[in-house]
């Protein structure tokens, strides 16, 4: 059995892969040209952060003889089945009419188009492969590794909180045309909320839902760009 702030150091390993990663292979720039590719630049520089990301993850859980349960990646009960897609099916269509008006103050304009001509199917499997990907690697690295490995060291309050600050810090970066300090705390709190749901059903599922719901506009904000 490892130590607890082994496993709390275990839990920072796939957040240093994210952010290695981010400053190594440079995020695509935002364009109108390739809006419906599924496998455009957008579509696996994602796949490929997933694969780095998760791949640490799965790294770290055999040097601590870690399964599954450990990060909270399991099956809840039917009633929260039901609420994650319930969500996911109201909070998706909102973020996708509400993500201009939101990033604009912060990012400068961000107009897309989501219903291409004739790449509409296209561009919505695109944006729903990148979202699933961002969701799942982001849940699993924060609400999964961070804060299920760190609560061996600094229990589950202390662990929440912490997943939840890095959460923010980490969603900080060079593309802010704003005060980038709102976001940082949205997204943090954020976190913290995630977190708390994830403890409450034992399962990543319903805050990966919700996640990928609310980063259904990323890839339409690369790829779909207007102007």
């Amino acid at each position: 059995m490892r130590p607890p702030l082994v496993w709390l150091a275990a839990g920072f390993v796939p957040v240093i892969a994210l952010a290695t990663w981010r400053i190594v292979v440079p995020p695509p720039l935002p364009s109108g040209d390739v809006c419906g590719e599924v496998l455009g630049p957008t579509v696996l520089w994602r796949l490929g952060l997933a694969a780095v990301v998760l791949g640490s993850v799965a790294v770290m859980a055999v040097f601590l003889h870690a399964d599954r349960r450990t990060l909270l990646v399991r099956w809840p009960s039917r009633p929260v089945v039901a609420l994650s897609v319930a969500f996911a099916l109201v909070v998706g269509p909102l973020a996708l009419w509400l993500g201009p008006l939101l990033a604009e103050p912060f990012f400068g304009p961000v107009g897309y188009v989501v219903a291409p001509d004739g790449l509409a199917l296209p561009a919505f499997l695109a944006a729903l492969v990148v979202a699933l990907a961002n969701g799942a690697l982001e849940e699993i690295t924060f609400r999964g590794a961070l804060m299920g490995w760190g609560g061996r060291a600094l229990g589950t309050l202390g662990a929440n909180a912490l997943q939840a600050v890095v959460f923010g810090v980490v969603h900080v970066g060079t593309d802010f045309t704003g005060n980038p300090l709102p976001v940082m705390l949205a997204v943090g709190v954020g976190g913290f909320i995630a977190g708390v749901i994830a403890q409450r059903t034992r399962s990543l599922l319903l805050p990966i839902a919700v996640h990928a719901a609310f980063d259904l506009p990323l890839y339409y904000a690369f790829a779909c760009r207007l102007g």
